[in-house]
């Protein structure tokens, strides 16, 4: 790490903040003579043309991240050595990610920005979330297992929402602004930016996508007092209205022929799950407000606010026994995914003070339910 007269208390204030955060799984050696799993690089000095301060990490001689801080800006001073300081730590936690080496709970993303909405592909291959990491504009990023690399997805003029892999892991739905308002989009992973496609109509926002299967999306519709689930067909945009009895209904969530959701009756949110007969059973709805239903097998995970923090508990649909996932970590909790094999779900976590980060737990719901003890408000 090297700096110029000018920035020598900014490159201190890198490395502080490294040391401050560095989890227990790595080494941390600011020596160039001492071996290392990755050998990093870091300048920061003072562009005196532009006014500006530059931070700069090499890898290999080749440039692989690069931060500005104009003090007259509008960037914090405190968002920019958090910049500086994320991509050796998550060079690190990516490839712990990847080879599947890592402790529960797991923090996976450390950039100041907003990290959330994660998804796994169906194959495990890829993990999706949303970040503004470029130019605080809300995009897409993969993070590729096998490599432990981060993908951009950018939609130049969109803020992307809710990104879900396809059953086959080769497409998208997302929730875009690229129209100006808020509608439904496919696209394929492979020459994405020219097969981009419009699923939703209609001048009132749509959002919350999901995948029934491979041909078929549902997502949320708002009219004027309220909304509703629209199924659509990718293929033909053929379009299929589901209205229920809820004063508005979210989170659309398919499971094998069944369809949870989250639906409000005045002030209560709580989880349901539509059947393919039409019934509407109570899955989890307590005073504590449910919310982000992910299904896998017999058990339903998901955020409430029973502790008076929105945590992650997970229900086994067969037995009733509900129990907490994220006690440990003191911040709310929300948008939960199952990896495919169910063994991991990743989330959002809402640090007080700063922009939420992706976290990972693993799941083993025999030992958790032997061992926790039941935390059910209801």
């Amino acid at each position: 790490m090297v700096s110029d007269e000018q920035a020598s208390d900014i490159l201190l204030d890198v490395k502080n903040k490294i040391e401050e955060l560095a989890p227990d799984y790595t080494e941390i050696v600011f020596d160039s003579a001492t071996s290392a799993s990755y050998e990093l690089f870091f300048f920061v000095g003072y562009n005196a043309s532009l006014e500006v301060y530059v931070g700069e990490w090499r890898e290999d001689s080749r440039l692989v991240a690069r931060y500005e801080y104009d003090p007259k800006g509008y960037k914090f001073y405190r968002d920019f050595i958090m910049e500086c300081a994320s991509y050796p730590l998550e060079k690190a936690s990516f490839k712990k990610f990847s080879v599947g080496d890592f402790t529960s709970p797991f923090r996976l993303t450390y950039h100041p920005a907003l990290d959330e909405y994660p998804d796994f592909s169906s194959d495990g291959k890829y993990l999706c979330f949303i970040s503004d990491r470029i130019r605080g504009n809300r995009n897409i990023f993969l993070i590729d297992k096998d490599t432990g690399k981060l993908i951009p997805k950018p939609i130049y003029g969109s803020s992307e929402y809710f990104p879900k892999f396809s059953p086959s892991g080769n497409k998208m739905v997302f929730q875009g602004s690229l129209h100006g308002n808020w509608n439904i989009y496919t696209m394929p992973l492979e020459n994405y930016s020219r097969n981009i496609r419009r699923i939703s109509s209609g001048r009132t926002p749509a959002y919350s996508p999901n995948w029934i299967n491979e041909n078929e999306v549902i997502y949320v519709q708002d009219y004027a007092t309220s909304n509703y689930f629209v199924v659509a067909d990718v293929k033909t945009l053929r379009r299929k209205v589901i209205e229920l009895p809820f004063d508005r209904v979210f989170s659309p969530t398919p499971s094998g022929e069944d369809l949870y959701f989250v639906g409000l009756n005045k002030a209560d949110f709580g989880i349901y799950k539509l059947t393919p007969e039409g019934s509407i059973i109570t899955v989890e709805d307590t005073e504590y407000n449910e919310h982000d239903p992910c299904v896998k097998g017999d058990y339903l995970v998901f955020t409430s606010n029973r502790d008076g923090i929105y945590r992650i508990w997970a229900k086994n649909m067969k037995t009733g026994k509900v129990w907490c996932l994220t006690k440990d970590i003191p911040y709310d909790t929300f948008y939960p995914a199952f990896s495919p094999d169910g063994s991991l779900i990743a989330f959002s976590v809402y640090k007080t003070g700063s922009e939420p980060d992706i976290w990972i737990i693993r799941f083993n719901p025999s030992e958790s339910e032997e061992s926790s003890p039941l935390n059910d408000a209801s």
